[in-house]
């Protein structure tokens, strides 16, 4: 009896076939598994979570040391930019005393103190961003008044310090600030917080600030009348995706606490309507004192505005064609050319009103008001005596109260003679600006890190 095959057996008997059947089909699956293939549709696979990152909004910084006269400061922003737009997302702050004017005999010391604001800045902006990131220091007053070239040579220490870093530093990017480039950046960020720097220039809005020294004045210009204007007066900033032409010029001696002093000086026997009664005493301002005394019983608003409108010396030429493009103190301002253009003020303007209650709201940032409501104010003030304005107005405090009836008369001939507004247009006084949640000041450094990152 013939014995049954096994499977073995069975698969060697019929190898020969199998293996004539098996070549052509290791060679069709070999040909599948090799070519290249297409999605059906060309559909496009998902994004990994790291490409999905880069789809997003970019993260951008920017580095601005503020070298003040009483301190050193860095701000280190942080910004997402989608289409062109940036948006503010932090601001890392850093400061330190003294300042860079302290060290007027060792500048290389002077470099060095600003080791621990590079250090944040360092732990701030991630690596793979550093290359890219704008890094500036801008100098303002304390520097300005160091004699000879010892605040160059400060300068000059700081800058071989800032090129050791892994950051962009820009030619110029060390310099001494002048108050045009002060009110210039004030402006870009005023404008940057308001949201009006990607529409027409026409829409963005006029600032001036008042401080001590100085008061400036900004506002965009169209560009033929930037091409038009003196070109000591116009700044081009970027920002908003494009570059923007705007007016600037700051007026030294004019500042709020300047102005008292020239008021007192310029006006002599007639500067005594700008006090109430009981308001004697001396004023210090620059190294110089002013002797000041009241009239009689009462302040004048009407005679003490007199005073300051001589003091603005607005009778002066600018060396235009008509004197209706002149400002003041010899200034050109173009005629008509802020015409339309919302008026934002600022600083001494904002005190002012908040201490005597033009503002009515102690914890508003911003609030309208009007040339008129000072001059309202002024007039109440300067009608009482000196230890009245104190029990009045506690918000005022020392010999404050002694220049309110001066102060708010200087604030009203300010916006009416210096810069033509007229009595009753609207303005804005204005101490920060609310964006994305957050209350911010609408100080020159954030303008200075949006026109870096905006060339």
């Amino acid at each position: 009896m013939k014995r049954p095959e096994s499977f073995g057996e069975r698969i060697w008997r019929y190898r020969g076939v199998l293996l004539v059947i098996s070549v052509p089909i290791i060679l069709i699956l070999a040909v599948i598994t090799l070519v290249p293939r297409s999605s059906p549709l060309h559909v496009e696979r998902p994004h990994t979570l790291k490409e999905l990152r880069h789809t997003g909004p970019a993260a951008k910084y920017a580095i601005v040391f503020d070298a003040g006269s009483t301190g050193s400061r860095v701000h280190v922003f942080k910004f997402e930019q989608k289409n062109g737009e940036l948006t503010l997302i932090s601001d890392t702050f850093e400061q330190l005393k003294p300042g860079l004017s302290s060290f007027a005999d060792d500048p290389a010391k002077g470099a060095a103190s600003l080791q621990p604001l590079l250090d944040t800045a360092l732990k701030t902006v991630p690596a793979n961003l550093q290359s890219s990131t704008p890094i500036s220091l801008k100098a303002t007053a304390g520097l300005r008044l160091l004699p000879g070239d010892k605040a160059d040579k400060i300068l000059k220490a700081v800058e071989e310090l800032l090129r050791k870093q892994p950051f962009k530093l820009a030619p110029g990017g060390v310099a001494i600030m002048d108050g045009k480039d002060e009110g210039a950046f004030a402006w870009l960020t005023l404008n940057y917080l308001l949201g009006k720097l990607s529409g027409p220039v026409s829409q963005t809005v006029a600032a001036i600030d008042m401080g001590g020294g100085s008061i400036q004045e900004a506002f965009a210009l169209e560009d033929a009348d930037a091409a038009a204007a003196p070109k000591e007066y116009v700044s081009v900033l970027n920002g908003g995706g494009k570059k923007i032409n705007v007016y600037v010029h700051s007026y030294l001696g004019y500042g709020l606490m300047a102005g008292r002093a020239k008021l007192i000086d310029v006006g002599a026997a007639a500067a005594k309507d700008c006090f109430p009664a009981g308001a004697a005493g001396k004023y210090t301002y620059a190294g110089k004192e002013y002797v000041y005394e009241p009239a009689g019983t009462a302040g004048d608003f009407s005679k003490c505005s007199s005073v300051g409108t001589g003091a603005l010396q607005a009778n002066l030429t600018c060396g235009a064609a008509t004197q209706d493009e002149c400002g003041f103190n010899g200034a050109w301002r173009g005629d008509g050319l802020s015409e339309g253009r919302e008026y934002y003020v600022s600083s001494y303007f904002w005190d002012r009103a908040l201490e005597t209650g033009i503002i009515a709201e102690e914890t508003a940032i911003m609030w309208p008001s009007t040339a008129k409501d000072f001059e309202a104010k002024a007039n109440e003030v300067c009608a009482v005596e000196a230890e009245a304005v104190s029990k009045s107005y506690p918000k005022v405090s020392g010999d404050a109260a002694k220049f309110l009836c001066l102060d708010l008369t200087y604030c009203h001939v300010m916006l009416t003679q210096g810069f033509k507004l007229e009595p009753e247009m609207k303005v804005t006084l204005v101490k920060q600006v609310a964006y994305n949640g957050e209350k911010i000041e609408a100080a020159w450094p954030l303008g200075a890190a949006v026109n870096d990152l905006s060339s």
